[in-house]
Protein backbone atom coordinates (compact mmCIF):
# COMPACT_ATOMS: atom_id res chain seq x y z
CA UNK A 1 0.00 0.00 0.00
CA UNK A 2 1.40 3.56 -0.84
CA UNK A 3 0.63 6.51 0.45
CA UNK A 4 1.84 10.23 -0.64
CA UNK A 5 1.26 13.06 2.08
CA UNK A 6 1.08 16.20 -0.21
CA UNK A 7 1.92 19.45 1.57
CA UNK A 8 1.44 23.25 -0.29
CA UNK A 9 4.31 25.45 1.06
CA UNK A 10 3.94 28.91 0.89
CA UNK A 11 5.87 31.34 3.16
CA UNK A 12 5.24 28.99 5.86
CA UNK A 13 8.95 28.01 7.68
CA UNK A 14 7.33 28.31 11.06
CA UNK A 15 5.11 25.80 10.56
CA UNK A 16 7.42 23.41 8.04
CA UNK A 17 9.27 21.41 11.04
CA UNK A 18 6.67 20.10 13.30
CA UNK A 19 4.79 19.46 9.71
CA UNK A 20 6.68 17.49 7.56
CA UNK A 21 8.83 15.82 11.10
CA UNK A 22 5.05 14.15 12.05
CA UNK A 23 4.84 12.68 8.43
CA UNK A 24 8.40 11.53 9.45
CA UNK A 25 7.45 9.60 12.48
CA UNK A 26 4.27 8.51 11.10
CA UNK A 27 3.36 4.42 12.55
CA UNK A 28 2.13 4.14 8.94
CA UNK A 29 4.96 4.92 6.75
CA UNK A 30 3.90 7.67 3.55
CA UNK A 31 5.85 9.16 0.72
CA UNK A 32 6.14 13.35 1.31
CA UNK A 33 5.34 15.26 -1.59
CA UNK A 34 6.19 19.06 -1.11
CA UNK A 35 4.88 21.75 -3.65
CA UNK A 36 6.58 25.50 -2.95
CA UNK A 37 4.36 27.92 -4.32
CA UNK A 38 7.64 30.71 -4.66
CA UNK A 39 8.22 30.96 -1.16
CA UNK A 40 10.92 33.67 -0.42
CA UNK A 41 11.03 32.81 3.45
CA UNK A 42 13.71 29.97 2.73
CA UNK A 43 10.99 27.40 2.62
CA UNK A 44 12.15 25.16 -0.02
CA UNK A 45 16.04 25.48 0.97
CA UNK A 46 14.49 24.08 4.67
CA UNK A 47 12.62 21.28 3.37
CA UNK A 48 15.30 20.35 0.76
CA UNK A 49 18.08 19.98 3.43
CA UNK A 50 15.78 18.75 6.49
CA UNK A 51 13.71 16.49 4.66
CA UNK A 52 15.90 15.19 1.69
CA UNK A 53 13.64 12.26 1.01
CA UNK A 54 10.92 14.72 0.21
CA UNK A 55 10.01 15.05 -3.64
CA UNK A 56 10.62 19.10 -3.42
CA UNK A 57 8.95 20.46 -6.66
CA UNK A 58 10.04 24.98 -6.86
CA UNK A 59 7.11 26.42 -8.79
CA UNK A 60 8.54 29.37 -10.68
CA UNK A 61 4.78 31.04 -9.31
CA UNK A 62 2.44 30.83 -6.48
CA UNK A 63 -0.53 28.84 -8.38
CA UNK A 64 -2.42 29.15 -5.32
CA UNK A 65 -3.64 25.97 -3.38
CA UNK A 66 -5.71 24.29 -5.73
CA UNK A 67 -3.92 24.35 -8.38
CA UNK A 68 -0.46 23.05 -6.66
CA UNK A 69 -2.91 20.34 -5.09
CA UNK A 70 -3.19 19.34 -8.54
CA UNK A 71 -0.16 18.87 -9.22
CA UNK A 72 0.72 16.84 -6.69
CA UNK A 73 -2.47 14.44 -6.95
CA UNK A 74 -1.75 13.94 -10.37
CA UNK A 75 1.89 12.66 -9.52
CA UNK A 76 0.03 10.48 -7.09
CA UNK A 77 -1.90 8.94 -9.95
CA UNK A 78 0.29 8.82 -11.91
CA UNK A 79 2.94 6.56 -10.02
CA UNK A 80 0.39 4.65 -8.69
CA UNK A 81 -0.48 5.81 -5.13
CA UNK A 82 -3.40 3.96 -3.01
CA UNK A 83 -4.11 6.91 -1.14
CA UNK A 84 -3.12 10.56 -0.95
CA UNK A 85 -3.01 12.70 2.07
CA UNK A 86 -3.56 16.49 1.92
CA UNK A 87 -1.92 18.36 4.58
CA UNK A 88 -1.97 21.70 5.22
CA UNK A 89 1.48 23.69 5.88
CA UNK A 90 -0.01 24.78 8.98
CA UNK A 91 -0.98 21.45 10.14
CA UNK A 92 0.26 18.25 11.60
CA UNK A 93 -0.39 15.10 12.57
CA UNK A 94 -0.19 12.22 15.52
CA UNK A 95 2.33 9.68 14.58
CA UNK A 96 -0.94 6.78 14.58
CA UNK A 97 -3.48 9.31 12.24
CA UNK A 98 -2.40 8.35 8.93
CA UNK A 99 -2.67 4.11 9.84
CA UNK A 100 -6.16 5.13 12.20
CA UNK A 101 -8.04 6.43 8.97
CA UNK A 102 -6.51 3.95 6.53
CA UNK A 103 -7.85 1.53 8.70
CA UNK A 104 -11.48 3.27 8.98
CA UNK A 105 -11.43 3.63 4.96
CA UNK A 106 -10.66 -0.16 4.86
CA UNK A 107 -13.17 -1.35 6.70
CA UNK A 108 -15.79 1.53 5.39
CA UNK A 109 -14.73 1.81 1.72
CA UNK A 110 -17.61 3.46 0.59
CA UNK A 111 -16.23 6.98 1.76
CA UNK A 112 -14.03 9.12 -0.62
CA UNK A 113 -12.94 11.23 1.84
CA UNK A 114 -11.94 10.80 5.47
CA UNK A 115 -10.85 13.35 8.18
CA UNK A 116 -9.25 13.24 11.68
CA UNK A 117 -10.68 15.42 14.26
CA UNK A 118 -9.01 18.99 13.57
CA UNK A 119 -7.71 20.31 16.71
CA UNK A 120 -6.17 23.61 18.02
CA UNK A 121 -1.75 23.49 19.29
CA UNK A 122 -1.64 21.39 22.00
CA UNK A 123 -4.92 18.77 21.00
CA UNK A 124 -6.81 21.28 24.06
CA UNK A 125 -9.81 21.95 21.77
CA UNK A 126 -10.99 21.74 18.66
CA UNK A 127 -10.65 24.15 15.84
CA UNK A 128 -13.51 26.65 15.87
CA UNK A 129 -14.83 25.72 12.07
CA UNK A 130 -14.29 22.11 12.39
CA UNK A 131 -16.55 22.16 15.72
CA UNK A 132 -19.41 23.53 13.61
CA UNK A 133 -19.24 21.18 11.47
CA UNK A 134 -18.66 18.01 13.74
CA UNK A 135 -21.46 18.88 15.64
CA UNK A 136 -24.06 18.45 12.09
CA UNK A 137 -22.36 15.33 12.01
CA UNK A 138 -24.26 12.15 11.68
CA UNK A 139 -23.09 8.46 12.05
CA UNK A 140 -19.58 10.39 11.43
CA UNK A 141 -20.85 11.83 8.29
CA UNK A 142 -21.15 15.04 7.37
CA UNK A 143 -21.40 17.07 3.90
CA UNK A 144 -17.95 19.12 3.89
CA UNK A 145 -14.83 19.07 5.67
CA UNK A 146 -11.75 21.30 5.27
CA UNK A 147 -9.03 19.71 3.20
CA UNK A 148 -5.95 21.06 6.13
CA UNK A 149 -6.17 17.19 6.60
CA UNK A 150 -7.72 14.95 3.72
CA UNK A 151 -7.79 11.53 3.49
CA UNK A 152 -8.27 10.53 0.11
CA UNK A 153 -8.69 6.90 -1.77
CA UNK A 154 -7.67 6.69 -5.23
CA UNK A 155 -10.53 5.44 -6.60
CA UNK A 156 -12.47 8.65 -5.43
CA UNK A 157 -9.79 10.79 -7.11
CA UNK A 158 -10.27 8.95 -10.03
CA UNK A 159 -14.01 9.22 -10.11
CA UNK A 160 -14.57 12.83 -8.58
CA UNK A 161 -11.33 14.08 -10.68
CA UNK A 162 -8.97 17.27 -9.45
CA UNK A 163 -9.61 20.65 -7.79
CA UNK A 164 -11.90 22.67 -10.05
CA UNK A 165 -10.51 25.94 -11.63
CA UNK A 166 -13.32 27.53 -10.58
CA UNK A 167 -11.71 27.94 -7.13
CA UNK A 168 -8.40 29.49 -7.28
CA UNK A 169 -8.82 30.19 -3.32
CA UNK A 170 -11.41 29.03 -1.02
CA UNK A 171 -14.10 26.47 -1.86
CA UNK A 172 -12.24 23.69 -3.36
CA UNK A 173 -12.89 21.36 -0.94
CA UNK A 174 -16.31 22.64 -0.48
CA UNK A 175 -16.82 21.76 -4.12
CA UNK A 176 -14.97 18.76 -4.48
CA UNK A 177 -17.00 16.62 -1.53
CA UNK A 178 -20.14 18.10 -3.07
CA UNK A 179 -18.97 16.07 -6.28
CA UNK A 180 -18.01 13.13 -4.45
CA UNK A 181 -21.44 12.81 -2.99
CA UNK A 182 -22.84 12.83 -5.86
CA UNK A 183 -20.80 10.20 -7.60
CA UNK A 184 -21.94 8.04 -4.57
CA UNK A 185 -18.76 8.63 -1.78
CA UNK A 186 -19.76 9.41 1.71
CA UNK A 187 -17.54 11.92 3.72
CA UNK A 188 -16.44 11.54 6.96
CA UNK A 189 -14.59 12.44 10.28
CA UNK A 190 -12.71 9.51 12.21
CA UNK A 191 -13.11 10.26 16.08
CA UNK A 192 -9.97 8.41 17.17
CA UNK A 193 -7.81 10.16 14.91
CA UNK A 194 -6.12 13.70 15.74
CA UNK A 195 -4.49 16.10 14.43
CA UNK A 196 -3.62 19.51 14.54
CA UNK A 197 -4.59 22.58 12.51
CA UNK A 198 -2.64 25.93 14.01
CA UNK A 199 -4.41 28.48 12.16
CA UNK A 200 -5.08 32.15 14.28
CA UNK A 201 -8.29 33.58 14.38
CA UNK A 202 -7.70 37.24 13.30
CA UNK A 203 -9.69 40.43 12.80
CA UNK A 204 -10.08 40.85 8.88
CA UNK A 205 -11.35 43.04 6.96
CA UNK A 206 -14.79 43.37 5.74
CA UNK A 207 -14.27 43.06 2.10
CA UNK A 208 -12.32 40.01 2.73
CA UNK A 209 -15.26 38.30 4.70
CA UNK A 210 -17.70 39.08 2.43
CA UNK A 211 -15.45 37.80 -0.28
CA UNK A 212 -15.03 34.73 1.01
CA UNK A 213 -18.51 34.24 3.09
CA UNK A 214 -20.73 34.89 0.69
CA UNK A 215 -19.02 35.51 -3.05
CA UNK A 216 -17.07 32.00 -2.61
CA UNK A 217 -19.83 30.61 -0.54
CA UNK A 218 -22.52 31.21 -3.51
CA UNK A 219 -20.46 30.25 -5.95
CA UNK A 220 -19.89 26.90 -4.24
CA UNK A 221 -23.80 26.42 -3.62
CA UNK A 222 -24.45 27.23 -7.96
CA UNK A 223 -21.92 24.73 -8.52
CA UNK A 224 -23.63 21.65 -5.77
CA UNK A 225 -24.89 19.05 -8.46
CA UNK A 226 -26.82 17.32 -5.83
CA UNK A 227 -29.45 20.60 -5.93
CA UNK A 228 -30.72 21.55 -9.37
CA UNK A 229 -29.14 24.96 -10.91
CA UNK A 230 -32.37 27.06 -10.67
CA UNK A 231 -33.17 26.37 -6.59
CA UNK A 232 -29.80 27.01 -5.97
CA UNK A 233 -29.79 30.30 -7.49
CA UNK A 234 -32.61 31.38 -5.88
CA UNK A 235 -31.29 30.32 -2.61
CA UNK A 236 -28.32 32.52 -3.83
CA UNK A 237 -30.91 35.68 -4.72
CA UNK A 238 -32.31 35.35 -1.06
CA UNK A 239 -28.43 34.55 0.19
CA UNK A 240 -27.55 38.49 -1.22
CA UNK A 241 -30.19 40.12 0.81
CA UNK A 242 -29.31 38.43 4.27
CA UNK A 243 -25.79 39.07 3.77
CA UNK A 244 -26.27 42.63 2.73
CA UNK A 245 -28.63 43.18 5.70
CA UNK A 246 -25.88 41.47 8.16
CA UNK A 247 -23.29 43.30 6.67
CA UNK A 248 -24.55 46.55 5.94
CA UNK A 249 -22.22 46.57 2.70
CA UNK A 250 -23.52 46.50 -0.96
CA UNK A 251 -20.55 44.22 -1.90
CA UNK A 252 -22.78 41.33 -2.42
CA UNK A 253 -25.00 42.87 -4.85
CA UNK A 254 -21.59 43.59 -6.45
CA UNK A 255 -20.76 40.55 -6.28
CA UNK A 256 -24.25 38.65 -7.29
CA UNK A 257 -23.55 40.74 -10.67
CA UNK A 258 -20.63 39.10 -11.26
CA UNK A 259 -21.82 35.71 -9.52
CA UNK A 260 -24.71 35.99 -12.58
CA UNK A 261 -22.61 36.88 -15.09
CA UNK A 262 -20.32 33.74 -14.13
CA UNK A 263 -23.52 31.55 -14.83
CA UNK A 264 -22.37 29.82 -18.55
CA UNK A 265 -19.24 28.85 -17.14
CA UNK A 266 -20.87 27.55 -13.83
CA UNK A 267 -23.32 25.86 -16.20
CA UNK A 268 -20.37 23.63 -18.34
CA UNK A 269 -18.71 23.05 -14.74
CA UNK A 270 -22.05 21.32 -13.86
CA UNK A 271 -21.90 19.12 -16.61
CA UNK A 272 -18.36 18.15 -16.32
CA UNK A 273 -18.60 17.56 -12.60
CA UNK A 274 -21.42 14.93 -13.15
CA UNK A 275 -18.88 13.22 -15.55
CA UNK A 276 -16.76 10.14 -14.20
CA UNK A 277 -12.92 10.55 -14.43
CA UNK A 278 -10.60 7.83 -15.36
CA UNK A 279 -6.91 7.29 -14.19
CA UNK A 280 -4.25 8.69 -15.18
CA UNK A 281 -5.45 11.82 -16.66
CA UNK A 282 -8.11 13.02 -13.74
CA UNK A 283 -9.54 16.43 -14.52
CA UNK A 284 -9.10 19.53 -13.32
CA UNK A 285 -12.45 20.71 -13.39
CA UNK A 286 -11.38 23.30 -16.05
Amino acid sequence: MKILVIVVTYNGLKWLDRCLSSVRASELPADLFVWDNDSTDGSPDFVRSRFPEAKLIRSAENLGFAEANNKGMQYALNKGYDYVYLLNQDAWIESSTLGTLVAAHQAHPEYGVLSPLQMTDGFTALDRQFGKILRSAQNDCVKRVMAAHWLVPRKALETVGLFSGLFPIYGNDDNWCDRARYHGFKVGIVPTARAVHDRAYRQEPQEKVIFRNYYMGSLVRLCDINRPLWERFLYVCLFTLVKTVKYRSILPFKHFRSLCRMLPEVRKARQDFKSVSSAPGARTGR
